[in-house]
């Protein structure tokens, strides 16, 4: 007698009629596990009969992200009769008729109810079939009817590569911007995401400030809002995260950096009006840009009909000059700030000078005292700013005209590559920086 496919009750219940249909007791069962003919095995020697335990997760057709990885299998448990331990095997193969079987786990020991083993990491971008069975004993019972589930395709995100501020260099500002030039990848990321933190010691045992940003184009800015102390060193790390494929990278190499907070009113100018830090802020900075040749800074009031006006040169010569571009460094934890470069309006901004070139073409006498010759490294950051006006070699302390400036727009220096920032403003508050 063959028997069909049968719940678990009505096998059990069919065990003695199966007995007594046989004409011999089999040294195994009269019912083989082929794939989808049967779901019992009765042995009538040993009275023994077994069904096929039911699948429960893994669901047919289920697809998982390569990082969801190890995969649960889990089976609602079979019954047999009998008195020996039941264990369970698994199985998951490459094909429907597991000719080629990349997992496979005897002797599980049965659970409450339910029976689940978590099993091994497999190869991404795949189908793959699985089923069980029970064995009571020596005897075998049948496998299940197998399902399929998918594997989606592996993801691997590198380390970030810190950029700014430069190991063991400097920052400041009332919000820290921390700069990273964006993560390789392989495989078919998703958007990816950047968590910078900022600890007071190098093993990050206390973290006192972090920050997530969304990936931007080469490299990725974010501010990180955290309580520093002037003159402190602190440390700083970045991670890369793929939410969409739960991937999650290796933390960057970590830099230190000394935090020291700018102020122009509380900077020293050089050759530029002495009252020029305490001026009246009503322009702001909206992009920088280093080509190489040329470092071009823009702001919102260059143009527009409500641009700052020219004014008169001053040097009895007579003409006009609408601005004065300048830069603030910081030397020995002191901040020194004057504006150097005068531009009519309409000049065009590449003519500020190389950005390898400042210390020869911008600080080039002692009139500049600290700044004499001085060169920004790679990753320093330094402050970018214009105000109205002629204000070079200025010593005027009363306002003669019109006296204002923007602010002081901090960013990491670069001599020989390209750079992009872009401020976003609304109205005079400055709300972030973006680095292409």
């Amino acid at each position: 007698m063959k028997l069909k496919s049968v719940s678990v009750s009505t096998a059990l219940a069919l065990a003695v009629a199966v007995s007594a249909c046989q004409k011999s007791s089999p040294t195994r069962p009269t019912d083989t596990a082929s794939e989808g003919s049967t779901e019992v095995v009765v042995d009538a020697k040993a009275g023994v009969t077994i069904t096929a335990p039911q699948l429960v997760t893994p669901t047919d057709g289920q697809r998982f992200r390569f990082g969801d990885q190890g995969l649960t299998l889990t089976v609602k448990n079979a019954a047999a009769t009998g008195s020996s331990t039941l264990t369970y095997t698994f199985q998951v193969a490459s094909d429907a008729a597991f000719g080629s079987v990349v997992f496979s786990k005897d002797g599980v020991a049965e659970g409450n109810g339910q029976t689940s083993l978590k099993i091994d990491r497999l190869s991404g971008n795949k189908d793959y079939f699985w089923r069980a069975r029970v064995n009571s004993g020596s005897l075998a019972g049948p496998f299940s009817k197998g399902r399929t589930f998918n594997i989606g395709p592996e993801v691997v995100l590198q380390a970030p590569t810190l950029s700014a501020p430069a190991n063991n260099g400097q920052a400041g500002g009332s919000v820290l911007s921390l700069t990273v030039v964006n993560a390789g990848r392989s495989g078919p990321a998703g958007q990816i995401v950047y968590r910078f933190e900022v600890s007071d010691s190098s093993a990050f045992t206390n973290l006192i400030g972090a920050a997530t940003a969304a990936e931007q184009d080469g490299q990725t800015t974010a501010q990180v809002s955290a309580n520093l102390t002037t003159n402190a060193t602190y440390y700083w790390r970045v991670q890369a995260t793929d939410p969409s494929n739960g991937v999650t990278g290796p933390f960057s190499s970590v830099f230190s950096f000394k935090y020291v907070p700018f102020d122009m009113r509380q900077a020293i100018i050089i050759d530029s009006p002495p009252g020029l830090g305490g001026w009246n802020e009503t322009a702001h900075i909206t992009r920088v840009d280093f080509t190489g040749d040329a470092f071009l800074v823009d702001f919102d009031r260059r143009d527009g009909p409500d641009r700052w006006r020219d004014l008169d040169f001053g040097d009895g010569r007579g003409g006009t000059l609408q601005y004065t571009l300048g830069m603030c460094a910081n030397l020995r934890g002191q901040w020194f700030c004057s504006a150097v470069v005068q531009f009519w309006h309409g000049r065009d901004l590449a003519a500020s000078t190389p950005p390898s070139y400042v210390g020869r073409n911008w600080f080039y006498d002692s009139r500049w005292g600290p700044l004499n010759g001085y060169q920004p490294q790679n990753g320093e950051t330094v402050g970018l700013f214009v105000g109205t006006g002629n204000l070079r070699d200025k010593t005027f302390t009363v306002c003669p005209q019109i006296c204002e400036r923007s602010n002081v727009a901090l960013v990491p220096w670069h001599n020989d590559d390209t750079a992009t920032y872009t401020f976003l403003s609304a109205g005079t508050r400055t709300l972030g920086l973006r680095r292409h």
